[in-house]
């Protein structure tokens, strides 16, 4: 766009008008030449072909791992995003931040690979990180190809594959009873909030930001529609669920239903010293001792404990009370479909994906199935 005159006090200057990609109109004025004014117009449509940067030549990997993390900013939770910044600023940006997108190798990368396959038990987290953050170099014409998707991935030995973080029926068992012995009698917050996780299938996060209004005991549901999680600073909120997927409603039974009854009448108890209506509609189920949001920490904590007390897997976490309901379900001839849907997963992939990792095939009798047909 051609560049116009007007009066100032100091004189003539020249203004240029441009638009954005949203259609916005733009003005910058104060150039003393209609070729200074020039100039500028002509580097600022490069900034906005290139979104942003300057010059594709120039940009390095740190600032589009810095609009990647703006971008994660926008759709993932606080929590979430902060262990995406953390990751970012503790080893990818180290490793490559001042280095010119266009000239990172894929030898760079594979020996970046093997060093933190070496030093990082999943170190795959940063490798999904890193090919995601050249993926948006090449959305912005930036690169041509992305040389984490070239590397190779070093094998694994048995001993680093993951362990099975759930428990088998006959441990599941183990642990209601150690429930109940423990904690029903001695601390029915405990008692209450691991027996609801067993029992549901709910994240830890759900559950901890579910309220008195989102329970229907008459008809047996819970309606899941937040989470506690961690804003920007790193302090307990209460925000949106995982995705859109995980909004549900989950079923609970007549044992839950009387546990949650029971609980509501002992919180009740428990709070009334601290003026506490715990009758509110928009009351926490759980929260901590003076009615905020309940540390995160203290369920696995809880779980701990009643695993060595009954010499349970101590590796089994209160995620892992999720991943032993799937199990659980689905050995029970529930279709994987429903097993989905009360789980909050995108698809049934997703729950197939975690029950065939707890539980991958031994049974080489599969195999003469077919042949004796």
């Amino acid at each position: 766009m051609e560049p116009y005159e007007y009066n100032t006090k100091k004189g003539k200057r020249y203004r240029v008008a441009y638009r954005t990609p949203d259609n916005k109109q733009h003005n910058k004025g104060g150039f003393t030449t209609k070729r200074e004014a020039r100039a500028w117009y002509r580097q600022k449509m490069v900034e906005i072909e290139n979104h942003g940067f300057s010059s594709n030549e120039k940009v390095t990997f740190e600032e589009v791992a810095n609009r990647w993390l703006d971008n994660k900013k926008q759709t993932v939770a606080g929590s979430t995003y902060k262990k995406y910044e953390t990751e970012c600023n503790k080893h990818l940006i180290p490793a490559l931040g001042d280095k010119l997108l266009k000239d990172i190798s894929i030898s760079t990368c594979q020996s970046l690979v093997y060093q933190w396959a070496k030093d990082f038990k999943f170190y795959n987290k940063m490798v999904n990180d890193a090919t995601s953050i050249f993926d948006l170099g090449i959305k912005y014409k930036l690169i041509h190809d992305n040389p984490f998707k070239l590397i190779e991935h070093p094998k694994k030995d048995k001993d680093d594959e993951r362990k099975v973080r759930s428990f088998t029926k006959d441990e599941f068992i183990t642990f209601k009873k150690g429930l109940h012995e423990h904690y029903e009698s001695t601390n029915y917050k405990a008692f209450a909030f691991l027996f609801i996780l067993a029992h549901t299938g709910l994240r830890k996060g759900e559950l901890l930001a579910l309220t008195w209004n989102d329970i229907d005991l008459e008809g047996g549901f819970l309606h899941i529609k937040r989470a506690v999680t961690r804003d920007a600073k790193n302090n307990l909120i209460i925000g949106k669920t995982k995705n859109i997927y995980s909004v549900r409603d989950v079923p609970i039974g007549p044992e839950t239903i009387k546990v949650l009854k029971k609980w509501r009448s002992e919180q009740y108890q428990e709070l009334k010293f601290f003026n506490i209506n715990t009758f509110k509609s928009n009351q926490l189920v759980f929260t901590g001792e003076e009615g905020g949001i309940l540390s995160p920490s203290k369920p696995g904590k809880w779980l701990n404990t009643i695993e060595k007390k009954y010499n349970l897997p101590s590796y089994v976490t209160p995620h892992g009370l999720r991943h032993t309901y799937t199990s659980l379900l689905i050995e029970d001839g529930m279709s994987v479909n429903d097993v989905a849907s009360v789980l909050g997963h995108k698809d049934a992939t997703i729950t197939i994906k975690v029950y065939n990792d707890l539980h991958p095939i031994k049974d080489n009798s599969i195999g003469k199935i077919i042949e004796n047909l």
